[in-house]
């Protein structure tokens, strides 16, 4: 029965001479902005991920930041880490604020002081030589430093009291030059071997063991606790460390939901408008069935079950057309960005809760308007008085 209902309701709107054309509109636009909702959080997720994983990369999935400093207990500790977790890459280091100075030109730098002697270095220094100093190209241009110049690292935090407190420094000569495309890495942070700086405070001290890979804080957290002494390191995950930026991140995707929940609920508007028409016009329809034996429950779940499928349909073709799009997109790989950007092409990113959202913040809207819609038709119709005004 239902069925036929079905074919009523769709022959109505598509080949009927009075059929309802703004209902049509209403259900393009939820197609819209299905597909829409889907490929602009691809999109977002796509750039965001690209900057979190250039992050990660450099500064590591997260980093030790040790109390007890001397390098012999910290490196048995890292021993004993990589036989636990052997896929991921634990990194000696003592990072340090100072200032780069270069002649007459001086900039604060943060410097990671790899040890070199006892593991590898990170991907991201791979086949690099770590002699000396390793800076950032925009760090580099800053300065005015090239490939083999001799600059000083110096530290206001280390003096000598003997000269009368001036400030120790060290001569560094630049080895290499990298790109992170990280733009507050590539003009603040530095490289160097780990004995450079362990002669300028002339300690044999390392501060930070950094984490190059996936890992879990919680067990990582309790196996230092357990070999190291409880209080003696706390682990920081990446997203620890740059909280603001996770919120902003965040707050951004949050604004963008927000956008198209109010565009939808405009759609939604015009689907409650083409309704109240559809309804007014096929009243006297819906009067036959039930003189024919419908009863009114069935005529109601009939239109209601309609709605439905028709919202649910809409939801998914735009669904199904935004996939489409995004593999055309990934495939040809289409350069949109301007050259300066480090991502010419939009890097998408489709996950299960960017579909789930796109799936239910369109057809949620529509179903809420549509029992609405189907709510007052319930209230403001009746067949026998339909029948009467039609005697």
């Amino acid at each position: 029965m239902y069925k036929s209902f079905f074919n009523y309701f769709l022959r109505y709107i598509f080949r009927a001479k009075t059929r309802q054309r703004l209902l049509f509109l209403a259900m393009v636009g939820l197609f819209i902005s299905s597909a829409s909702l889907l490929v602009l959080q691809s999109g977002m997720g796509g750039f965001q991920d690209k900057l979190i994983t250039r992050s990660k990369d450099v500064l590591g999935h997260g980093v030790v930041r040790l109390k007890r400093k001397d390098d012999k207990s910290v490196l048995k500790l890292i021993s004993e880490l990589r036989k636990n977790w052997p896929d991921i890459h634990f990194q000696a280091e003592y990072e340090i604020e100072a200032l780069l100075r270069n002649g007459s030109y001086i900039s604060p730098v943060l410097i990671h002081a790899f040890d070199i002697k006892n593991s590898e270095l990170p991907n991201f220094l791979k086949g690099k030589d770590l002699r000396e100093l390793i800076s950032p190209f925009d760090l580099s241009r800053k300065v005015k430093m090239q490939l083999g110049d001799t600059v000083s690292l110096i530290s206001p935090s280390h003096v000598d009291s003997f000269f009368g407190d001036i400030p120790r420094k060290v001569s560094v000569m630049l080895d290499d030059i990298i790109v992170t495309d990280v733009p507050e890495i590539d003009i603040f942070h530095i490289w160097v071997r780990l004995p450079l700086i362990q002669n300028l405070i002339r300690k044999r001290d390392i501060n930070r063991i950094r984490i190059y890979g996936k890992f879990s804080k919680e067990k990582v957290q309790s196996f230092i606790n357990k070999t190291f002494g409880e209080g003696n390191g706390y682990v920081l995950t990446w997203e620890d460390q740059h909280k603001t930026l996770v919120h902003a991140l965040a707050l951004e995707n949050t604004v963008m939901l927000f956008l198209f929940v109010v565009m939808t609920c405009l759609v939604s508007l015009c689907i409650t408008s083409g309704l109240h028409i559809f309804t007014s016009k096929i009243k006297v329809d819906l009067a036959s069935f039930w003189i024919l034996g419908a009863s009114k429950v069935k005529l109601e779940r009939a239109f209601m079950y309609f709605l439905i499928a028709m919202s649910f349909i809409t939801v998914c073709l735009g669904l199904t057309t935004a996939f489409s799009f995004i593999k055309v997109m990934d495939y040809f790989s289409f350069q949109i960005m301007p050259a300066n950007f480090v991502d010419r092409t939009i890097p998408f990113k489709v996950t299960l809760e960017g579909v789930i959202v796109s799936f239910c913040v369109p057809f949620g809207i529509s179903f809420v308007f549509s029992l609405f819609n189907i709510s007052q038709f319930r209230k403001s119709h009746s067949h026998i008085e339909e029948i009467r005004s039609l005697s």
